[in-house]
């Protein structure tokens, strides 16, 4: 194919292939446009104000949209209003005890609290089945807390069960790893974790989530989940899938990526809030880093966080680098939330270009265009992953330098379509989620 109109193809293609961002329960579109680097080719030919093209974007984005919107959930007999948030403090105390477990056994189940078997009413909300005949997904979406007490409260042991694989892997956005080798990764379309075995092949599903985005594994070895349809950040327990806690309920609004710091701190990335939260590692709220807007410290759009260790004198300084997606930047912070200064970059001419078409025959490195999300390999190299580049920068932490890049457009192995992640995985090997369905491709590190 010339030239010319494979540029014309690659271009025109990625015009429908969003960087999807979630927001309310919602898809959220993004309103206004960016596009790849001139290393892509035609770069300026397509740049135009055309109403009619950017009519045609609008509409291709509402239906993809429409596509990853997740349907509302009715409300049971029993009341509720349907919005977000979780309901289980029903008496307003503050505290999720006993007392709203009577309170929810005669309003929503309609049942005496003693005659009701908690054990099963637990196993079937969490496994998404039906209770005494009538189904339990609301349950599952806005009492959340109140399932955490009756797992604590009663002599329940639902087993592994719940985390059997029952689902095809769709639409993967956040992979992590655990230390022995296993792989979780979030499927925001089919609302569940897979876990993955070393080769790929999937093995178990945490299920009954609601557009789950960030996924980590905390110092206690338990998964945490970032539901951006529920407003919260959920703990499960890794070996039989119950829930343990919930952290940041309706505070948080998007938890698009969650990053463990060196003491078992949990940062978690909003998105909407424009914020970095962190927890303690008894999930308890210690601090924000970051404030909406622009400037030193300011985040707009926030994607993902990495902490770069890096030695001091004797010892070790652990800073905070933040993917500022709408800042075109990454933000660095020391782990109280001190800025400390930015990396920004205007990429690298590509050589032996077409004057015409832009096509180079050595592309140079993309611009800083939709950042998505930040690794660090063994050698203390951070690399930044641009989905609209389809591509992976490499630069030097402590000095903000280029030093190169990696991966390229396209639907072939080794290639990449909209990329939703990067994990530096066990053997310092580069593992990117191709943002195509359920494609995940390794990369030599440079």
């Amino acid at each position: 194919m010339p030239p010319f109109f494979a540029a014309f193809g690659s271009v025109f293609s990625r015009m429908f292939s969003p960087c999807l961002q979630w927001e309310n329960d919602t898809c959220q579109i993004v309103s206004h446009w960016k596009y790849p680097s001139a290393a892509k080719g035609m770069r300026s030919f397509f740049q135009m104000k055309s109403p009619t093209l950017n009519l045609i974007r609008w509409l291709a984005l509402l239906v993809l949209c429409m596509g990853l919107g997740s349907a509302a959930l009715a409300a049971p007999k029993g009341g509720g209003n349907g919005g977000g948030g979780d309901k289980s403090d029903l008496n307003a105390d503050e505290i999720v005890d006993l007392d709203d477990l009577i309170i929810f056994s005669t309003n929503y189940l309609q049942q005496a609290y003693f005659q009701v078997d908690w054990c099963l009413f637990y196993e079937s909300t969490i496994a998404g089945e039906p209770f005494a005949g009538e189904p339990t997904d609301y349950y599952l979406k806005h009492f959340k807390r109140l399932l955490a007490f009756i797992h604590e409260e009663f002599p329940c042991n639902p087993g592994p069960f719940l985390l059997e694989l029952e689902n095809t892997p769709s639409y993967l956005v956040r992979l992590t790893q655990s230390e022995t080798g296993d792989f979780f990764i979030s499927d925001a379309r089919v609302g569940s974790v897979f876990i993955f075995d070393h080769a790929l092949e999937p093995q178990l599903e945490l299920k009954g989530l609601d557009q789950p985005l960030g996924v980590a594994i905390d110092s206690k070895g338990r998964i945490l989940v970032g539901n951006s349809g529920r407003h919260n950040v959920e703990a499960y327990s890794a070996s039989d899938g119950n829930l343990v806690s919930v952290l940041g309920d309706g505070q948080i609004k998007m938890p698009n990526a969650i990053t463990i710091g060196p003491d078992g701190e949990i940062f978690i990335t909003d998105s909407v809030n424009h914020t970095i939260w962190v927890f303690n590692a008894d999930y308890q709220l210690i601090r924000q880093i970051g404030r909406p807007g622009l400037g030193e410290g300011g985040l707009n759009f926030p994607v993902d966080a990495e902490i770069i260790a890096r030695p001091e004198g004797s010892g070790t300084v652990y800073e905070l680098f933040v993917a500022d997606q709408e800042n075109d930047k990454v933000q660095i912070f020391d782990l109280q939330g001190n800025w400390l200064g930015d990396i920004t970059f205007e990429g690298t001419p590509g050589q032996n270009c077409n004057w015409f078409t832009g096509v180079c025959e050595i592309p140079g490195a993309p611009e800083f265009n939709r950042l998505q999300a930040l690794s660090q390999d063994s050698l203390g190299r951070l690399h930044v992953l641009d989905c609209f580049a389809a591509a992976v920068t490499v630069f030097d932490p402590a000095t903000g330098d280029f030093l190169t890049t990696y991966g390229e457009y396209g639907e072939s192995t080794g290639q990449l379509k909209v990329p939703m992640d990067l994990f530096i995985a066990a053997g310092d090997v580069p593992m990117a989620v191709a943002g195509d369905g359920d494609r995940i491709e390794s990369f030599e590190n440079p």
